[in-house]
Order: structure tokens, then sequence, then C-alpha cells
């Protein structure tokens, strides 16, 4: 794998907290939830962060002293890990270096809850937000496919001004996407991984709204703009997804960032790759929430 010595020490230190082979749920999602806490920074200051409740789900909202558009967050965490405390600083750094206002959003995990009660949640969510202007759709990974598939049932509305969607899963293994092949070992997530996290999560390979890479018709969905990761089996879903909204006539592209796993979020402080990809990601968003 062409990682560089920044990268490789960020794999070990995030394969260093993992839960052990064969643990229930929580065990797995607590030590999800410590890794997290672990290898992140302090929040930036200047953001005013309120806890509410938005379609009768949790929500945490970071508002910056001079805000400009609205942004709604999807935490990613394979459909069954994460919450509003997993990517706090995450949120709290997009909404502090776009400019924009941004709420994370607490939907309901499997396997407790299965498909389509994530999907349900999200889109409840966009569409309550959304009543008083447009928002800009922006998640990572199984949040990522929650934007997408929200984006689509909006489409036409003009409730969503845009996508930013962060090494999505978008069902591309169910169309063996030759990144599934590739790199099917890649660290952190592998192609074994991704199938088991959807299936735990019932999602259908057959149905749009868990696999959106099938929706035939992508006419009047938002503009998007979707980065993946190099070294990582859903990098074919960001690319596949922005050719498929292009030939619906969608503005749409794909930025593969070379050298990174899945998950390198968590890396932008500790990997320089990682940071750039970050600011990118930053610049996307700013770009949508100023079109508002």
């Amino acid at each position: 794998m062409p990682f560089d010595p920044q990268v490789s020490a960020f794999i070990d230190k995030v394969n260093a907290f993992a839960a052990p082979a064969g643990s229930d749920i929580q065990t797995i999602r607590d030590a999800y939830n410590h890794s997290r806490a672990q290898l992140s920074p302090q929040r930036p200051t200047g953001l005013t962060i309120t806890e509410i409740t938005l379609a009768g789900r949790p929500a945490r909202r970071y508002r910056p002293a001079d805000p400009h558009g609205e942004a709604l967050f999807f935490h990613g965490g394979g459909y069954n890990l994460g919450n509003l405390d997993s990517h706090d600083t995450i949120c709290a750094e997009l909404a502090a270096r776009a400019g924009c206002t941004l709420t994370a959003f607490d939907y309901r995990l499997a396997p407790e809850h299965q498909f389509p009660a994530a999907h349900d949640d999200a889109l409840a969510a966009a569409s309550a937000l959304s009543q008083s202007g447009p928002v800009v759709l922006i998640g990572d990974s199984a949040g990522a496919n929650l934007a997408a598939a929200t984006a689509i049932a909006l489409r036409g509305t003009a409730r969503i001004s845009g996508q930013v969607l962060i090494y999505p899963e978008l069902g591309g293994q169910a169309l063996a996407l030759p990144s599934y092949t590739e790199k099917a070992d890649a660290p952190l997530l592998s192609a074994a991984d991704v199938k088991q996290l959807r299936a735990d999560a019932g999602l259908s390979d057959t149905d749009p709204r868990a696999t959106p890479l099938l929706e035939d018709d992508l006419t009047g969905v938002a503009p998007c703009i979707a980065f993946a990761a190099a070294e990582d089996p859903l990098r074919d879903d960001a690319t596949a997804f922005a050719d498929k909204l292009r030939a619906a006539g969608v503005t749409a592209s794909a930025i593969i960032e070379p050298g990174l796993p899945h998950a390198y979020l968590v890396a932008r402080h500790s990997t320089d790759r990682a940071r750039d990809a970050f600011t990118a990601i930053v610049k996307a968003l700013a770009g949508f929430a100023g079109d508002r």
C-alpha cells in the first residue's frame, strides 16, 4: 500500500483501539467512540454550539459568528456505529472553517433499527431543516449514503443546495465496481467489511434508497462533489455516482485522494495528506453553502 509514514502511523493507532474480534455491538461501539475521542483535537473556538431536537431525534447545531448558509451532517460508522460525539470536532471544524451553520444529526442505528430507519430519519431531518431555506447535505461513508439518498428523494424541490459526499458507500459492491476487488483488503475498511455492514443494517442491493447508484433518473438532483480515498474499496462509488449525475445533466465531480485510507477525516491533524484533503472538503462545503 502506498502509505507515507504519517498515514501508516495513523492506521496503526486506529487499529490499536479496535475491539477484539467477535465482540458484541456495544463493545464495538465503545471502542469506536473511545478511539475517536483519543484521536480528536479540541473544538475550535468562536462557535455557538446548541443541543437541539430535529425531526424527533437528537441533533447538535454549530454556529459561527457570521454564518453563511446551512448544512446538515450525517455521520459515518457503517450504519451501526457513531453518534454526535464521535464526529463532534469534525463538525465543529467544518462549521468554523466553512463559515456556515452546521447541524449534526443522530439517526437511528443498526442492527437495532433496520433499513429504512436511518434513511427515513435522514429524509425527515432534511425536510424539516430546509423549511427555512436550502441546505447542503454532507456526510462520510454511511452518512454519505444517507446524504445522497436524501438528495435524490428531494430532487427538484430546491431544498438542497449541494451534496458533499466523503468516501461514500453507495452500493457499488452490488455493481462489482473494480475497487471492491482492487482494494478488497485495504486497511480500516475491507470489501468483506462493507458486505457485512450492509447486511447487518438490512440494506437492499436492489432498492435505490439503500443503493443510490441504482437510481435510474437523477435529473434535478442537487450538485455534488464526492471525495474518495484511493486506498479504499469504496473508491469507485464516488466516481460512478458523479458520472451518473453528470449524465443526467447535474453538476458533479469526484476527487480521489491518493495515499489515503478510509476514515481519513480522523487523520486531518496528524497527516499532511489528510489535512490537505480536509481543506478541499471545507472549500466544497463553503462553496455550496455560499450559494444558499
